[in-house]
């Protein structure tokens, strides 16, 4: 997923990627209830949940779901 965000944030600047691990950051993942599919894509606004994509999702997927928030 990393390759594909990094293309992402040259198409979006004003968008601003944040990793978490699974096994090691229990507390973002219990907070924003990830289940077991991944990788889990959150769409945050003032920290509020806008929207999610779970699963492994194209450049154009995502992109979709950035531009409705422009």
């Amino acid at each position: 997923m990393r390759p594909r965000m990094q293309e992402i944030e040259k198409r979006f600047p004003n968008f601003e990627h944040i990793e978490y691990d699974y096994d090691l950051d229990e507390d973002i993942i219990s907070k924003y209830k990830v289940g077991d599919i991944l990788p889990v894509f959150i769409l945050l606004d003032d920290d509020k949940e806008v929207t999610r994509l779970v699963g492994e999702k194209s450049v154009e997927e995502i992109e979709n779901k950035l531009r409705c928030f422009e």
